[in-house]
């Protein structure tokens, strides 16, 4: 078994998933230490490609962040680790919380309290992760993959300094 304490992930990416996302708008222009420092644990060693392979992921949103409202064509569901999070109905999800997604299921948006919010995602899929399912303008579904830099019309990304935003993962 291996352990890694909150805000530790395994540094070394295997080389089949450096291959799979240097090349893409995501990384352009950044070395393979990007994706080296991708906060994700991959759930199953056996695989060579992003597609069926579980991961997890570990996000971490400053206070007042607006995650955008978005779906995954996969399973996933998720824990609040640290912080508050209102998700998108009134509720507010405290550490401990879980909340899940079918695949296509739209969530959010998703708040950060005022003392920010790291969550852990878990994805049936990690190919999933960066194929995100968002409302077009006449509320109809549509798929986007980010990493060809694609992302939703409302996209803003999170700068320092400011309460919100709405960035991909």
């Amino acid at each position: 078994m291996k352990y890694y304490p909150l805000g530790e992930f395994p540094r070394e990416k295997p080389q089949w998933l450096i291959d799979e996302l240097k090349d893409t708008a995501l990384y352009e222009g950044m070395g393979p230490e990007a994706i080296e420092g991708l906060e994700v644990w991959l759930l199953d060693g056996s695989k060579t490609s992003l597609k069926d392979v579980p991961a997890g992921y570990l996000l971490r949103m400053p206070p007042g962040y607006t995650l955008f409202r978005h779906g995954h064509p996969c399973y996933r569901f998720e824990i609040v680790v640290q912080g508050t999070l209102e998700i998108g109905d009134g509720r507010i999800a405290t550490t401990g919380d879980v909340f899940t997604a079918m695949p296509g299921e739209l969530y959010g948006p998703h708040t950060a309290g005022p003392e920010g919010c790291t969550t852990i995602e878990v994805f049936s899929d990690l190919d999933a992760m960066f194929r995100l399912i968002i409302e077009d303008a006449d509320g109809n579904p549509r798929e986007i993959e980010t990493r060809n830099g694609e992302l939703p019309p409302d996209f803003v990304p999170y700068q320092e300094g400011q309460p919100s935003g709405a960035n991909f993962q």
